[in-house]
């Protein structure tokens, strides 16, 4: 199928892909307010939703990319937005694995921490139970006389 100049584009055609862009970029801005979002994978769903928002705005512009570009069919255009999607992705992915990975870790070096601390807390209460070794002296002195 190829990529023909577009007819004259209907209402409906123009407002879907707009609403669309619209919703994405405030619920962005709103995670981004929210501290939900981190700044880092914010730019990335920024620049997306303002590039879904020009697309929606200007609809033949991407027709004139893909002219420009030398793309003549709509499954190269189709490839080419589900590979960048699948690079998102891919990303989103390789940042969970890396949180995935940290907080095994804290949660290994935490356990260990806390058997050190109750091993340290049963080693002060036996301490305080047994006299030290000056008191222990001076009571033996004090029974021998």
């Amino acid at each position: 199928m190829t990529l023909a100049m577009p007819r004259e584009i209907t209402l409906v055609q123009r407002i879907i892909p707009l609403v669309a862009a619209i919703v994405v970029v405030v619920m962005t801005v709103e995670l981004i307010r929210r501290r939900k979002l981190r700044e880092e994978y914010a730019m990335l769903w920024m620049f997306a939703s303002l590039v879904l928002l020009v697309f929606a705005v200007v609809p033949k512009l991407l027709w004139w990319i893909s002219r420009a570009v030398g793309v003549y069919y709509l499954t190269v255009m189709i490839i080419l937005m589900f590979t960048f999607l699948s690079l998102v992705v891919l990303h989103l992915a390789m940042a969970i694995s890396r949180s995935t990975d940290d907080t095994r870790r804290l949660a290994q070096r935490l356990a260990l921490l806390e058997r050190e601390l109750k091993q340290r807390q049963r080693e002060q209460a036996g301490s305080e139970d047994e006299p030290s070794g000056e008191e222990a002296a001076g009571d033996d002195a004090r029974e021998s006389s």
